[in-house]
């Protein structure tokens, strides 16, 4: 009795005479780091219907592998097979196809990949007035342009220029000191996925941040006359309310 589980790929802009063998080769490739258990699983050949990419999985794995597949556009996803599976599609989006997973069984359509039929938004760029918050890490420069490096709150360091030696001289004397706040002209770039990326800010004003520790803040607020903080228990928590933080 064969215990194995076949598993199909299918790339419907192929035939086993027309698929080119290297391509063949980074299908492959990257189908067996989705599926994983590489020990249990065994390429057997490619059959017409389009290119059909055939495989066995050893009964021991066959849970494992099913998982692995079923559970990659979740969150308990493993990351390699994420890239493995974005890879597959990447591939056939090049080569203007779809693609899918499937049991030799009636119903057994495992994953299916969009390949050409997802739409792809190509990146954008725009400038626009921006505001951003960082400690400086790095500035200098010989040009009438001088590069400047902030490192916001989160550890992200954000490309800035300011013009002109006078305004680099005073901007330099809060090197690696409290955090500024940079006014200017802002270069975003939209990724492809919609995600927006500042590439470069253009300083064109600044102020430096108060870095007052927020109970030391609110104390000085409670000891106002008649604003109503002296009567909060909670105070910080009245403040996060407020600006939105809870």
């Amino acid at each position: 009795m064969d215990t194995k589980e076949k598993l199909t790929f299918r790339i419907d802009s192929y035939t086993p005479d027309t698929i080119p063998m290297a391509r063949l080769a980074e299908y492959l490739s990257l189908l067996a780091t989705l599926y994983g258990s590489e020990e249990s699983v065994h390429f057997e050949s490619v059959t017409k219907g389009s290119a059909k990419l055939n495989v066995s999985v050893d009964e021991p794995a066959v849970t494992k592998v099913m998982w692995r597949i079923q559970s990659v556009n979740s969150a308990s996803a493993i990351l390699e097979a994420q890239k493995a599976y974005q890879g597959i599609d990447d591939l056939l989006r090049a080569d203007n196809a779809v693609g899918a997973i499937s049991t030799g069984k009636k119903g057994g359509k495992l994953l299916d990949f969009p390949g050409r039929k997802l739409v792809i938004q190509e990146a954008v760029t725009i400038i626009q007035p921006t505001t951003v918050d960082g400690v400086i890490i790095k500035i200098g420069g010989k040009d009438a342009t001088i590069p400047v490096h902030l490192r916001d709150q989160e550890g992200k360091v954000i490309r800035c220029e300011i013009r002109g030696e006078a305004y680099a001289k005073e901007l330099s004397r809060h090197y690696l000191g409290n955090p500024l706040r940079a006014h200017g002209s802002g270069k975003w770039l939209r990724h492809a996925d919609g995600t927006w990326e500042i590439q470069l800010l253009t300083i064109q004003s600044y102020e430096e941040l108060d870095t007052t520790p927020l109970d030391e803040i609110l104390t000085d607020f409670k000891n106002v006359a008649d604003n109503g903080w002296g009567n909060l228990e909670f105070p910080i928590a009245e403040w996060r309310k407020l600006r939105g933080l809870e």
